[in-house]
């Protein structure tokens, strides 16, 4: 059964979690619905003026909507206190957005969305024990399910430093697993793999000394960019957006083709330019 849990958006702080195994657990998981499901199509077509059906589609046109999820608890405590405590969590969740993880088995993904609503159940009370049932639901405005695990690899322009698997803008250790990343013979390019069932989308990070460039060729197409210095670069391959300590800078792109990964496939990426700095590649596995 799948354990829930909630986080902070962008920390690592966990703000609480639900059991959906057979432990002695005080906030237990009843039942997830939605989280697996494929979101409802929003792919437009056209009726055929004649005939039967609509007019054929390509297969970029096809899109889903945004996700909700339902989720089922139980809450057990000792007294009154306890269990009011444990509900605060839920309503804890509210007026803000949280990364909700889910690990079922070998998968563990997460999205981040909004909780739309904490539903108790009317039930009398238990007064030998304190008890409460009800529902979250969450909305999730992005369909796709992202990896918990991500990958993070470095890449320099030809004939800069050595390259390697490595986590952070120090470049100090090794990015597991060892299959994924650099290919040996180069210190230039990198191969991005993508084992879900959606096109993902990576997360591109300019660092050190890049005198304000960058050039990414991958499958035939470019990546470039042109603009300022002094801080890292972060390139959103999925909104196609570049920002420099928080400013966007998107208007430095002279050729915009971000690389994506197809699903179950993968790309070969190659560092160009970079001036004297590197590239931080963040990939996730990613499914509808």
């Amino acid at each position: 059964m799948s354990t829930v849990i909630f986080y902070e958006q962008d920390a690592d702080r966990e703000l609480c979690r639900l059991y959906g195994d057979d432990g002695d657990r005080e906030m237990i998981l009843r039942e997830i619905d939605g989280w697996s499901a494929t979101p409802e199509s929003k792919t437009e077509t056209t009726p055929r003026k004649w005939g039967d059906g609509d007019h054929d589609i390509s297969q970029a046109d096809i899109a889903y909507g945004s996700r909700t999820v339902s989720l089922s608890y139980r809450l057990l405590a000792g007294d009154r206190r306890r269990l009011q405590g444990l509900r605060g969590l839920l309503d804890g969740l509210t007026h803000r957005l949280v990364r909700m993880r889910v690990v079922d088995g070998d998968e563990d993904t997460f999205q981040v969305g909004e909780v739309l609503q904490v539903l108790p159940d009317k039930a009398p009370q238990n007064l030998a024990t304190q008890t409460e049932t009800g529902a979250v639901t969450l909305l999730f405005r992005r369909p796709e399910r992202l990896s918990w695990l991500v990958r993070r690899d470095q890449v320099w322009p030809g004939g800069g430093m050595s390259g390697g698997l490595s986590y952070g803008s120090s470049a100090a250790g090794l990015a597991y697993p060892l299959s994924y990343g650099v290919l040996p013979a180069s210190r230039d390019t990198l191969l991005l793999r993508n084992a879900g069932s959606a096109t993902a989308y990576p997360v591109l990070t300019l660092d050190g000394d890049h005198k304000g460039r960058l050039l990414l060729v991958w499958d035939g197409r470019s990546l470039e960019w042109s603009g300022g210095v002094g801080g890292p670069v972060v390139f959103d391959c999925r909104t196609q957006t570049v920002s420099l300590g928080g400013v966007d800078q998107s208007r430095g792109l002279v050729s915009r083709a971000f690389p994506s990964v197809p699903p179950g496939g993968s790309v070969l990426v190659r560092l160009v330019e970079a001036g004297d700095g590197w590239l931080t590649v963040e990939s996730r596995d990613t499914y509808i």
